[in-house]
């Protein structure tokens, strides 16, 4: 949540968006070359989208121009070019125009072959060692995958290595299975393409099998809890503590 001239307003998670754009070199031909900004936030209400100076200068960037023009250069070359509506206005503008992911992928052939962020979620969140190893390991991975010096904590990495408190040991077991049975819901880290934030599970006792449901809702848990008894039931002949 962020406070702003009116109201408070949410603020969703960050995403990937690729725009297409015009850069006007200060010294050469202008050309057109598609960008991909991360992380972009949706405000709800916000109705012009709005570009930050520092998120673009913690990214290493460099920043010139005059009252006509900005240029920001990364390794000394230019990759995006604003320009005021009027001579003298304080406020700059980009014309973009925003890319499908579908669109981005049929041209490339990969959403953005070399972008840490991506790389690092599709691999299962591994160490950057792993990932500098990846064009090795993985026929059709990027050549070079930029490690960025300064990147912001992985909120799902972080999660992943808080440490859990063990459960008292035991001594007891159940001597048939769907005799005892134990059940948790755990959140997901990241809610899934498909829209499930929760997953149900169950683990037998004597066997130690475990089953997984995907729950889009912590209600859910009921209707798949029936699910599973009528499948020992069905499947097995057994009812669930018996």
């Amino acid at each position: 949540m962020i406070q702003t001239a009116n109201n408070i307003t949410q603020v969703e998670e960050a995403r990937t968006v690729f725009i297409t754009h015009t850069v006007h070199p200060r010294n050469g031909k202008a050309y057109k070359k598609t960008t991909h900004l991360q992380p972009v936030y949706y405000l709800n209400g916000l109705n012009t989208r709005l570009l930050s100076m520092g998120e673009f200068l913690n990214d290493e960037q460099l920043i010139f121009g005059n009252q006509c023009q900005l240029t920001f250069l990364r390794n000394k070359l230019p990759v995006l070019t604003c320009q005021p509506h009027i001579v003298g206005s304080t406020t700059f503008w980009l014309t973009s125009t925003i890319e499908l992911v579908q669109s981005i992928s049929a041209k490339t052939g990969t959403v953005y072959a070399a972008d840490y962020s991506i790389w690092h979620q599709r691999m299962g969140h591994p160490s950057d060692d792993i990932l500098r190893k990846l064009p090795d390991m993985v026929k059709g991975a990027p050549k070079l995958i930029t490690i960025p010096t300064a990147k912001k904590p992985c909120e799902a990495c972080a999660k992943r290595k808080m440490p859990s408190r063990s459960f008292l040991p035991s001594s007891s077991r159940a001597t048939k299975p769907f005799r005892i049975i134990h059940s948790d819901i755990k959140d997901m880290i990241k809610r899934s393409f498909n829209g499930y934030h929760y997953v149900l599970t169950i683990l037998d006792d004597f066997s130690s099998h475990a089953w997984f449901f995907n729950l889009k809702k912590k209600s859910d848990t009921i209707d798949r809890a029936r699910q599973f008894i009528a499948y020992a039931k069905n499947q097995h002949n057994v009812s669930i503590g018996t």
